[in-house]
């Protein structure tokens, strides 16, 4: 089974490939830590641009927060089960214990991550969109849960799909988040809605007392001339954002409705993708949808629960793929 590739049919921005295209001198270093495009990010959320830390997409910022917190004494992590499999990994390479929690109907159980956490705990993973199921968490469960946290712990929001969600409620809520300073940090990727997935650009959204109290997480020069270049561009450009958004939540839409017909349960998904449960028949429903060319993982390539298929909206054409195995599928031999 495969997973999407960075390539499908709605593309990236480009405007952003645009501004590389003269190369930039490259005998001089980057611009230290990504200043005009944290002032870019800065202008297109109305935060100061101390409220932004940039650095090579996501993946490598969890990696210096779980390792600021391993430097900090040790202690643990929480976070639910499954979700982002990086939770998982980096806890233990950087010799934290983890405390995983089971979801509950495919959601985050927030009384069980509260009861997770103590004071030994340093950061508690939540991911939401939910990496694997799609589903969201409502911001008042991130704000309660942020109250119980010890001192100098912090709530991580992955929030690295959010920008395909239903609405914009995040986006106006990083304000409150920022001048109250809740110790929560929200991730988010360039790399989704805007398709930069080869210059890998994401960032760190949170109060500058919150993010100052870590300690530094990046160096001066961690991200390259070409990547700063091209994400700043990319913020700009509006219609490539809004055709890709549009791309993935039609898509989505689309795709909920053809499994209902179909008589097949999912989660209610605001990612990119979607979790159906095939029973028994995953593997055999799996095989027959890859060999169509949908992008998915099943339970064989980790994290799926079993009888499940994930699902993604790698194209506009997805639901009408999946609609055409369905039907065969469900023909009687």
């Amino acid at each position: 089974m495969f997973e999407p590739r960075a390539t499908s049919t709605y593309g990236p921005s480009p405007v952003g490939l645009a501004g590389i295209t003269a190369p930039p001198d490259f005998t001089t270093a980057p611009e230290p830590h990504s200043a005009s495009l944290r002032h870019a990010l800065a202008g297109r959320y109305s935060l100061p641009p101390e409220a932004f830390v940039v650095g090579a997409d996501t993946a490598i910022l969890l990696h210096h927060l779980v390792a600021r917190a391993a430097a900090s004494g040790g202690g643990e992590t929480v976070y639910s089960e499954p979700s982002c499999h990086l939770y998982r990994s980096l806890t233990v390479d950087y010799g934290l214990i983890g405390r995983a929690v089971p979801l509950r109907d495919y959601r985050h159980d927030l009384s069980g991550l509260v009861g997770a956490v103590s004071e030994r705990t340093r950061i508690v993973l939540v991911d939401s969109p939910h990496n694997i199921t799609g589903t969201t968490t409502p911001l008042s469960d991130l704000v309660a849960l942020a109250q119980v946290v010890p001192d100098r712990a912090v709530v991580v929001l992955d929030n690295v799909n959010g920008e395909f969600q239903d609405d914009d409620e995040f986006d106006r809520w990083f304000r409150d988040l920022v001048e109250r300073r809740v110790p929560i940090i929200v991730c988010r990727s360039l790399s989704k809605t805007r398709r930069l997935f080869g210059l890998r650009a994401g960032y760190m959204i949170g109060a500058p007392a919150v993010l100052g109290a870590l300690g530094p997480i990046l160096l001066h020069y961690d991200i390259g001339t070409l990547t700063q270049v091209a994400a700043q561009a990319s913020l700009a450009d509006h219609a490539t954002f809004e055709a890709n958004r549009h791309v993935v939540v039609e898509g989505r839409h689309r795709l909920a409705a053809v499994l209902d017909e179909a008589g097949i349960p999912f989660a209610p998904s605001e990612s990119t993708s979607i979790l159906l449960h095939a029973g028994p028949a995953a593997s055999q429903l799996a095989y027959r949808l890859s060999s169509a060319g949908c992008g998915l993982r099943s339970p064989s390539t980790g994290g799926v629960p079993a009888g499940h298929i994930q699902l993604f909206i790698d194209s506009a054409d997805t639901p009408a793929r999946v609609a055409r195995v369905l039907t065969e599928w469900q023909e009687p031999q």
